[in-house]
């Protein structure tokens, strides 16, 4: 098992990452507190369950809510079902939240508690890659709104997070697409030696080599938190983690959110965003080849033959919460390893770069 410390202006804490850490060692923040485990309810019952009577055995108080992990249900209603259990059981400002489940989960979670009587401690315990190395780490917490994603929210860091590999055994093709999408992506903007070793690792990976991913995700983890440190709220570099996400937000509204998963909207918007990188003259014809053929690597040949109306893509993009007034910003790169920042770009170099 290896502990990555994250530390920000508003808390530090630790991401243990390991097989098998679904423990009652690993459990010891719920002793003699009130608990409210809310979990992914497309996770195996038997884990919710070892979790469950874990968490029973440590707290004072103990309640479990299973939810059903959607992009429509990541709204207004199902948090204020979270609320009205910590309501309904009598919770104090002392309780803890576990958040067991992918990104949506963990968002929700996040979010009401740091809504709930102003703020209160919760536990990450992410179930897919992409949430292990994405929403587990930075304090980003938020629900949906009909006219934007996660446009509701707030920052609040979590008091632990639990990554257990072990979770990846079941996960299908497509969640395995989404959580490799954001380890490229911080390879990308961050990292080239680690772009390098991607490049050389993707096929092992892409059959669930289990001695890989410890290092993949702990180094995925080390990288985003080099970032987070230096920018809780993004005001400046946390942007660079947006890389392919004004493309891809666009993308997922574009799908209805229900034709694209996340990670395979910000996979197809790193390639536009490449592209974008191109147009602008930043990135080299070389770098920009290797880039794509690395994200291709984990996109299936349906997703790749996606086609899209630029200016209605365009369109979508103007409800995105990254711009500024109304200048989209838009993440690229100047060479592997190398993000930046590029604020009012011409809107015919944009819709060109709508391709893949």
């Amino acid at each position: 098992m290896e502990t990555i410390s994250i530390k920000t202006n508003s808390r530090e804490y630790d991401v243990l990452v390991g097989e098998n850490l679904i423990g009652p060692d690993n459990f010891r923040d719920a002793d003699d507190k009130e608990v409210l485990l809310v979990a992914d309810n497309g996770i195996p019952s038997n884990v919710i369950e070892k979790i469950e009577t874990i968490l029973k055995e440590r707290s004072s108080k103990f309640h479990s809510l299973r939810m059903l992990a959607t992009e429509e249900k990541k709204s207004f209603s199902s948090l204020q079902e979270i609320h009205d259990s910590l309501m309904e059981m009598g919770y104090s400002r002392e309780c803890i939240l576990y958040a067991m489940g992918g990104g949506i989960i963990c968002d929700m979670t996040g979010f009401a508690a740091a809504t709930y009587q102003r703020g209160v401690d919760f536990i990450l315990i992410p179930s897919t890659l992409l949430s292990q190395v994405d929403a587990s780490v930075g304090g980003k917490t938020a629900i949906n709104h009909k006219k934007g994603k996660n446009m509701i929210g707030a920052f609040h860091q979590p008091k632990k997070v639990i990554t257990d590999i072990s979770f990846l055994e079941s996960l299908q093709p497509r969640q395995l697409t989404d959580g490799l999408s954001e380890i490229i992506k911080h390879a990308i903007i961050l990292d080239e030696e680690f772009f390098v070793w991607l490049e050389e690792n993707i096929n092992e990976l892409l059959l669930k080599d289990s001695s890989l991913y410890e290092y993949a995700i702990s180094k995925s983890i080390q990288l985003k938190e080099s970032v987070v440190s230096r920018d809780e709220t993004e005001k400046g570099v946390r942007k660079w983690l947006n890389f392919g996400h004004t493309f891809g937000h666009a993308i997922e509204m574009y799908g209805n959110f229900e034709e694209f998963s996340h990670g395979e909207a910000v996979a197809l918007g790193m390639l536009m965003a490449t592209n974008l990188s191109l147009e602008l003259s930043e990135l080299n014809i070389e770098e920009a080849k290797r880039i794509k053929e690395l994200i291709k690597n984990v996109l299936n040949i349906k997703l790749l033959s996606s086609k899209f109306d630029s200016e209605v893509l365009h369109e979508m993009m103007s409800s995105d919460k990254k711009k500024t007034g109304d200048v989209l910003n838009f993440v690229t790169v100047k060479a592997i390893g190398m993000a930046d920042i590029k604020k009012d770009v011409d809107l015919n170099v944009i819709l060109s770069s709508i391709k893949l």
